[in-house]
């Protein structure tokens, strides 16, 4: 199989796994997410840390995020009645900082920041879905599948445009020292394809806002796609990777596959939040 029958194949598998845990089993979806917080923290410890060392450290902010998403789905559909009891979650993160005390050897604790910083810039982040996953106690699989569509239409477009117009000499790059192909012309590729998208799902009744506010969310999908995709750059040209794993054959790890959604997601519950939407 060449690389690319390879990406077809198992681009297609995955984005039918995400369909099935959305809207056709959404049960299913929690445990996918459990699965997608722990591998991608496991992918950006490896990447970061060595694939070997502070396994301690790294089991607890894991489980710190898992407890985080846990609680929140329990408070969402209305098991946990009190939403101060989500703190329980941060217990592992107390740990984390105290346990590396009796390490015998210091000298490498440097790295200690970036299970911190995974755990703030990823896990965190992740166990933030079910605010957008549940609304009135019922779980919306739509919504959370129409943002995630957004955004990788928007990554299709800043693709595209990208390429058409935006490797032309005297064109403006965005980070040239990260990624030296991603351009001006990229960034509108990318909102005008996700505005579009989001426009879309609005008419079909995936959107349930006012178009005004479905037309920002495509912004904001598109932006914060795209600054995913350039942090996960930055991380990667630092430690010398090309992928972050080699979990999907012919795409890498599952970080290089979520990369845009674990900012843009955030940043869309913050603004949906922030207009009364949830």
């Amino acid at each position: 199989m060449n690389e690319l029958t390879k990406r077809i194949v198992f681009g297609a598998l995955f984005a039918a796994i995400v369909v099935v845990g959305t809207v056709v089993l959404p049960p299913l979806f929690h445990l996918l997410m459990a699965f997608a917080i722990a591998w991608t923290l496991h992918e950006f410890f490896a990447m970061s840390v060595g694939k070997s060392g502070f396994i301690a450290e790294r089991v607890l902010a894991i489980l710190g995020a898992e407890l985080l998403y846990a609680f929140l789905v329990l408070y969402k559909t209305g098991v946990l009645t009190q939403l101060s009891l989500i703190s329980v979650a941060f217990i592992p993160v107390f740990l984390l900082m105290i346990v590396p005390i009796w390490h015998k050897d210091h000298s490498n604790h440097g790295k200690l920041a970036y299970i911190f910083a995974g755990l703030g810039y990823i896990g965190f982040p992740m166990a933030l879905v079910p605010v957008l996953q549940y609304h009135a106690g019922e779980q919306d699989g739509w919504l959370i599948l129409g943002l995630l569509l957004t955004i990788w239409v928007s990554d299709v477009g800043a693709y595209f445009i990208g390429t058409a117009l935006g490797q032309r000499p005297n064109s403006i790059k965005l980070a040239p020292a990260i990624s030296p192909k991603k351009s001006l012309w990229g960034l509108a590729g990318a909102v005008l394809f996700g505005v579009g998208s989001a426009v879309a799902l609005h008419y079909l009744g995936v959107f349930k806002f006012p178009l005004a506010h479905s037309m920002v969310i495509g912004g904001i999908a598109s932006l914060g796609g795209l600054l995913g995709d350039l942090v996960e750059s930055m991380w990667k040209r630092y430690f010398g990777v090309k992928d972050s794993g080699n979990l999907i054959p012919g795409h890498g790890g599952l970080y290089d596959r979520l990369d845009s959604a674990i900012i843009a997601l955030p940043m869309i519950t913050v603004y949906l939040a922030a207009a009364g939407l949830l």
